[in-house]
């Protein structure tokens, strides 16, 4: 079973001691856990954490369908004028763990085609903390920005893009420079 010792949230679940169809979960975060998720996800605070989960075997236990609701209470910094504010997350989430096959090969299994988030069950077993916490990240805003507010004071929005750009060419800035040479500037 996949299992860190570092683990901020771990809720371990053995196959074998879920129901044979669906095993429902409702998980909660101490505040211990919420403080060490907020450290790990680089934010200010996260004052909740809970989940309702539903876990269901399928491929004769070769894999399980975790699908389930997480509800967040957390603080963000503007990334326009650095100041706190205080944000709720609350989205659904589904996952499929499939064991691993001696073969070295994913097994066939007849999943439906909407199914694209993969894990691993490992030595029978799973973290279901880690998945939530996993899947929270992943809901995580990553230019947050407090409501109401507009663009930066000095009128620069930076995006994913920009920092794209940025990275295209090292060179490019000397290509510039030639093509100002030829043309005379």
């Amino acid at each position: 079973m996949e299992h860190t010792d570092n683990s901020e949230f771990s809720r371990p679940v053995r196959i074998k001691d879920l129901k044979k169809r669906v095993t429902h979960f409702d998980v909660e975060a101490t505040p211990e856990e919420c403080r060490a998720l907020a450290t790990r996800f680089g934010l200010p605070s996260l004052a909740s954490l809970s989940a309702t989960v539903s876990v269901e075997r399928l491929a004769k236990d070769r894999a399980v369908r975790i699908a389930g609701r997480i509800s967040a209470h957390l603080t963000y910094l503007s990334v326009v004028s650095l100041e706190a504010f205080d944000a709720v997350i609350e989205d659904q989430f589904s996952e499929v763990l499939t064991g691993e096959v001696e073969t070295g090969h994913q097994a066939e299994l007849d999943l439906p085609p909407d199914d694209e988030n993969m894990g691993l069950i490992e030595d029978g077993g799973f973290d279901l903390g880690e998945v939530i916490s996993q899947n929270l990240s992943l809901l995580l805003d990553e230019h947050p920005r407090k409501p109401g507010e507009g663009d930066a004071p000095d009128g620069v929005v930076w995006t994913d893009s920009d920092a794209e750009d940025e990275e295209e060419n090292p060179f490019s800035v000397l290509a510039g420079m030639r093509d100002r040479l030829r043309n005379g500037d």
